[in-house]
């Protein structure tokens, strides 16, 4: 039988056409319609927590003085060469404010801030960043003054905020809840803060809380605008002249010289705690009480910092600087009644000046003192000078307050020294 022409192979010639056809008018589909630009949205969470990362660190380990400033309710600390001429790295609670913000809301509170790294007048006592620089201390305030509030730490290494306050909590049948503030981080990187006004706790990285007792030293000076030091395993009200053995601090005071009185400083044992501010006896433990000669007349001597172990800095009643020499083993816990002695001028470090003193600040080498001055007690046109403890002369001018830290100015003191392991508080 023959084959008709236009049979299978003409079929077969027809489809292919025809499917060529097709695809000659349909839209071809290696040639995609370009897309609209995509704008990408900077993840603020992220960034905040990579510079805090990056700039409490390098705040917290400069070797050159450190300043902070406050305007608008908003802290920035910023470190310096030690000429004060060049910016090394600066933090400010602008750059955690996002991270706060988030906390608050989360919590359902009205407001979570850090304190500043200078504190409130150059010494924060008990630090609001844990020594490697990866965690923050912070308190949430809540809008009535007589709901609790919380405090716990930031982890700048993941965003995560532990509330301490909302652990300790109880709910349901019965109820209990707790008023936490002053949270702050140990030299050992404890985390410390003061509950319900009365008694201090912390906190190790799990959470877990162990109680601790507050010493009596410096105890009838506290101020509650003053932030405690962490000696070891106590809380102590003196942040700044805590001697350098963690054993006693110099707590300013009035020293009665026969018939005279002078400004001098306490000798105060640390060891003397309680558990609770509502334990404190009425009559406080004596500590030997320093009245400072010089020549034949009596000098105020208000305390500011251990030099060293022997060596403490004095500022005088006329704004002037100094150091007197007293021998640690003056400091007895075994007084009965109130004893006194008299110690010496060692070195003048800056003369009497009629001059206003904004801030003073010791160096971290404890080789010089820092001071910013002004003739109206203006930061506007306030002066910073050097002065050698150990070579003592004139003070020499470093030059003006850096102008983007004039607002409520104030040095990082740098007082606290290292306490020796040997001696022990318990």
């Amino acid at each position: 039988m023959g084959t008709r022409r236009g049979g299978w192979p003409a079929t077969v010639v027809a489809i292919f056409l025809a499917t060529t056809g097709c695809a000659t008018h349909a839209r071809p589909a290696a040639l995609s319609q370009p897309s609209p630009s995509v704008t990408v949205t900077p993840d603020v969470r992220k960034m905040a927590l990579a510079e805090a990362a990056k700039s409490l660190p390098a705040v917290l380990s400069a070797p050159g003085p450190v300043a902070c400033s406050w305007n608008d309710d908003q802290w920035q600390a910023t470190a310096y060469d030690e000429a004060f001429r060049t910016r090394t790295a600066t933090i400010s609670s602008t750059t955690l404010a996002p991270l706060l913000t988030e906390i608050a809301t989360k919590v359902g509170g009205e407001e979570a801030f850090v304190r500043s790294l200078c504190g409130a007048e150059g010494d924060p006592g008990i630090s609001p960043v844990s020594p490697d620089g990866r965690r923050v201390a912070v308190q949430v305030d809540f809008p009535s003054s007589g709901d609790p509030t919380h405090v716990g730490w930031l982890d700048l290494s993941t965003g995560t905020f532990t509330d301490l306050t909302d652990r300790s909590n109880k709910k349901g049948y019965v109820k209990e809840t707790f008023s936490d503030k002053d949270p702050g981080f140990a030299p050992d990187g404890s985390f410390w803060f003061r509950r319900d006004s009365q008694q201090y706790f912390s906190a190790d990285p799990n959470g877990r809380l162990t109680p601790r007792r507050l010493s009596l030293a410096c105890f009838s000076n506290r101020d509650e605008d003053t932030f405690y030091r962490v000696v070891r395993s106590v809380a102590v009200l003196c942040p700044g002249i805590v001697h350098p053995s963690g054993r006693f601090a110099a707590d300013p005071g009035g020293v009665a010289v026969g018939m005279a009185s002078v400004q001098g400083v306490e000798l105060d044992i640390l060891t003397n705690t309680v558990d609770r501010y509502a334990d404190a006896p009425i009559h406080l433990p004596f500590g030997m009480k320093v009245a400072v000669r010089d020549g034949g007349d009596l000098r105020d001597c208000d305390p500011v910092a251990w030099i060293n172990t022997t060596d403490l800095l004095c500022e005088g009643a006329s704004n002037d600087f100094y150091t007197v020499e007293i021998d640690p083993k003056t400091a007895r816990d075994d007084l009965e009644y109130v004893q006194s002695t008299e110690v010496r001028v060692k070195a003048e470090i800056a003369p009497a000046t009629e001059t206003a003193i904004i801030s003073v600040a010791v160096s971290r080498d404890r080789r010089s003192l820092i001071i910013a001055a002004d003739e109206n007690n203006s930061t506007a046109t306030a002066k910073l000078y050097r002065a050698s403890l150990v070579s003592p002369s004139q003070p020499v001018e470093i030059g003006p307050i850096p102008a983007e830290l004039r607002e409520h100015f104030t040095l990082l003191g740098n007082y606290q020294q290292p306490v020796r392991a040997a001696s022990s508080v318990h």
